[in-house]
């Protein structure tokens, strides 16, 4: 008998979309769901913000960087709190496969990020940067979320764009959801400040 080892995979990764997107439809209302107004002209806006986390999700980091940097220039997503009114701005991504949710909350003042809090929480409400048990299982990888997600959001603070934050070693795909997080609440600052 002879196994199609390219024909399993594409099951594995077609079952595996069709759970997320399951998953995201039976969220309250899913903030993909409020941000596809930013580009309302465009049937396919939402799907590549999916294709976006699922590729966050499943591909190499080279991919990742690669379809990131594509869907923010295509869309023309944005990358600051340029034109942002004073406020404070949150959003969280689709589930992941391991019903994480990457959730941050922002604080604008004079065009300016001011403060920002980035997480990656289960629904139960737990967090990786408060779960010890799970900072304890990265520490081999040379980081932990503990340590991770303050660097970053320090950078975030000084460098004001989402695509100048480094990645923290150990973290890499972490600065990646990160992004995809803050992207998205920008994007919800821009539609709740400019509703048409």
């Amino acid at each position: 008998m002879k196994i199609n080892f390219r024909a399993n995979l594409n099951m594995v990764v077609l079952a595996f979309l069709v759970l997320s997107i399951s998953s995201c439809q039976h969220q309250q209302t899913s903030d993909i769901d409020l941000v596809k107004a930013f580009k309302p002209s465009d049937k396919y806006f939402k799907s590549s913000l999916m294709s976006l986390h699922f590729i966050i999700e499943t591909s190499p980091v080279d991919k990742v960087d690669t379809v990131f940097r594509q869907i923010i220039e295509s869309y023309d997503l944005p990358l600051s709190a340029n034109g942002i009114p004073d406020g404070s701005y949150s959003a969280a991504s689709p589930a992941d496969a391991f019903d994480y949710q990457h959730v941050v909350t922002i604080s604008v003042k004079n065009e300016k990020i001011t403060s920002v809090d980035y997480n990656e929480i289960k629904p139960a409400g737990k967090g990786k940067q408060e779960d010890t048990a799970y900072c304890k299982e990265m520490q081999p990888a040379g980081t932990t979320p503990a340590i991770a997600y303050p660097v970053m959001e320090e950078q975030l603070l000084e460098k004001q764009n989402i695509m100048e934050v480094d990645a923290v070693s150990g973290a890499t795909y972490s600065l990646y959801r990160m992004r995809y997080a803050l992207t998205m609440a920008l994007m919800k600052a821009t539609l709740e400040n400019n509703p048409n």
